[in-house]
């Protein structure tokens, strides 16, 4: 049994592996919750992708107690695309797991084109959006700021703005403070990806083929028009196919 966990910003996700299925999936939202996720639960090997190194250094000390060994993931192990990214030294290894998961799917689902582009968006803290070329390489993405962060921070830096709640969009013309600030932070968003998809649809005479995951999707996908698969467990699938790469 494998312990994936993808150790974020906010959250830590964990998945238990028996093979190749999919036994289990959690969301922690505080670290006490993962610390007694890993005493209870029965586990041979682990693999962890940090972009938290608080969180991570406990986290690897309460699995070394346990006589566990770890598998810690970077970009100079063997993946199933080649890197292309001008700076690897600061490439979040969260955006790394997403594609090779998602171009792994798409490999044995036969769902992906020769000359099509992989793109994978990530709404966590950030919304990250991270593409594959059609030649299988890494190239690069978009980072932002995740919707809560945008909420947030309109409410921070200005003397009036209310934070509103995710229930307050109305369309795209807000009547209402709080639908006007929600609208605008999700258009926004929206309207990334979308320019993505045609910039990369008009490279390659095809839209990409798009992959999501995050706490933030269910805000965000019911107003996405193109076609794309949803995986929570997306980056931890990706980290597991990169630890059976190299062991």
């Amino acid at each position: 049994m494998l312990l994936a966990l993808d150790i974020g910003n906010t959250n830590t996700k964990s998945a238990l592996f028996d093979g190749d299925r999919l036994m289990d999936f959690t969301v922690h939202t505080k670290i006490e919750e993962t610390i007694e996720y890993i005493d209870k639960t029965t586990f041979e090997n682990a693999a962890i992708c940090s972009v938290n190194p608080a969180l991570q250094k406990i986290i690897f000390n309460k699995i070394t107690v346990k006589g566990v060994s770890i598998f810690q993931v970077n970009i100079k192990q063997r993946l199933n695309l080649m890197i292309e990214y001008e700076t690897p030294s600061t490439l979040g290894l969260d955006r790394v797991c997403s594609v090779v998961g998602a171009l792994d799917l798409a490999t044995n689902d036969k769902i992906i084109s020769e000359n099509q582009f992989l793109m994978t968006i990530d709404f966590g803290t950030a919304t990250t959006i991270n593409i594959v070329s059609p030649d299988r390489k890494f190239i690069g993405g978009l980072i932002a700021p995740g919707i809560h962060i945008m909420l947030k921070s309109l409410n921070e830096q200005t003397a009036q703005l209310p934070l509103p709640n995710q229930q307050s969009y109305q369309g795209l013309i807000g009547n209402s403070t709080n639908s006007s600030i929600f609208s605008g932070v999700l258009t926004a968003t929206i309207g990334m990806i979308n320019e993505t998809m045609n910039h990369l649809k008009n490279e390659s005479n095809v839209f990409p083929l798009v992959f999501a995951t995050g706490g933030n999707s269910k805000f965000i996908l019911p107003y996405i028009k193109h076609k794309l698969f949803f995986d929570e467990a997306l980056v931890l699938r990706g980290l597991k196919i990169i630890y059976d790469l190299n062991n």
